[in-house]
């Protein structure tokens, strides 16, 4: 909280509030996780009743190409035989939306555990929050990566358990969206957006950056609060293809498509491609082995796409500086 004019500001986080150097705008540096601003309040659902909660919220799967939450789940009203799958991690990890949920809903999540049990009380709810062991790496929050490497299974049969509906799959953010609606009355109106910021050197300030944004909010704000100095912007993760714009055309928050917003100092340096080595480092760093190296070399019957999910970690790990997520991209 500080005081301007006489007039007294609430941080609309945990955090404290301050004035820029030119007295402004006011900057907020959060130093903890957001809460509900509802309180919790018990509520009994039916299949029936939780479908309509999902339309009226706009609630979407976060996880599975943002699919309309309600569709999602009328998908298996008639499947006997899925599993329920709840995976502590996100699609992007901006967020550690399982701490979140954990701490300041936890009331809530216990609720929800409870309704998934009794509207489906005879499918199975592997439930995968809590378990101390499990770390987030990239891409543990890609849905059939996550079922290959907590189920064992080849990427293959992942794929084909969630387009055929075998796996109803839940991340941590398409959660924490649900309670807030089911819970707290809250529709998804709202989206949290990580801020990182990249010197001229290629070096990340890893200071946390959280803004909790209302659907078609203007992006003005985060670069009239930040350093002028950084002028390049992309929403997308360094394992993305990078599509840089600039900070001042940023436009209007996209729930459904925005998550993470990087500022770059300079334009980052288009990577020149030089020819393969054959260090094999796109392997080496390939967690299901879907052997990416033979596409540089032309062998593309040779690369397993079956095994691939599109993680970007091969491209972003080439010394060559190889763009193989576009190899990628012509043959999946």
């Amino acid at each position: 909280m500080l005081s301007h004019n006489g007039t007294k500001v609430l941080a609309p986080v945990n955090g404290v509030a301050t004035l820029t150097a030119d007295q402004k705008f006011f900057q907020i540096k959060q130093d903890g996780s957001w809460s509900t601003s509802s309180k919790y309040q018990f509520q009994s659902y039916d299949f029936s009743s939780l479908i309509n909660a999902f339309d009226e919220g706009a609630l979407a799967s976060l996880d599975i190409n943002e699919m309309p939450l309600k569709d999602y789940f009328l998908k298996f009203k008639s499947n006997p035989s899925f599993q329920i799958v709840l995976s502590p991690f996100s699609r992007y990890q901006h967020l550690d939306f399982e701490e979140m949920i954990l701490t300041s809903m936890k009331e809530a999540y216990s609720s929800f555990i409870e309704l998934l049990k009794t509207t489906f009380p005879k499918i199975e709810v592997k439930n995968f929050f809590e378990i101390p062991t499990l770390k987030y790496e990239h891409p543990n929050g890609i849905p059939e990566y996550f079922l290959h490497k907590q189920f064992h299974w080849d990427v293959k049969k992942a794929k084909k358990s969630l387009l055929s509906n075998e796996i109803l799959y839940l991340g941590a953010e398409t959660i924490y969206h649900i309670l807030r609606k089911l819970y707290f009355g809250e529709p998804f109106t709202k989206r949290h957006l990580a801020v990182f910021l990249v010197d001229r050197k290629g070096r990340m300030d890893l200071e946390p950056r959280q803004f909790f944004l209302t659907n078609g909010q203007s992006l003005a704000f985060i670069p009239a609060n930040l350093d002028k100095r950084y002028k390049i912007v992309s929403f997308d993760t360094v394992f993305e293809a990078i599509q840089p714009m600039d900070v001042n055309s940023l436009g209007y928050f996209n729930i459904y498509e925005h998550y993470s917003i990087t500022l770059y100092e300079k334009l980052p340096a288009v990577r020149k491609e030089f020819s393969c080595i054959d260090c094999l480092e796109c392997n080496q760093y390939c967690p299901t082995q879907a052997n990416p190296f033979q596409l540089i070399k032309g062998k593309n019957e040779e690369f397993d796409k079956d095994k691939c999910v599109t993680c970007g970690i091969c491209t972003v790990y080439c010394p060559a500086g190889i763009d193989i997520r576009k190899r990628i991209e012509e043959v999946v």
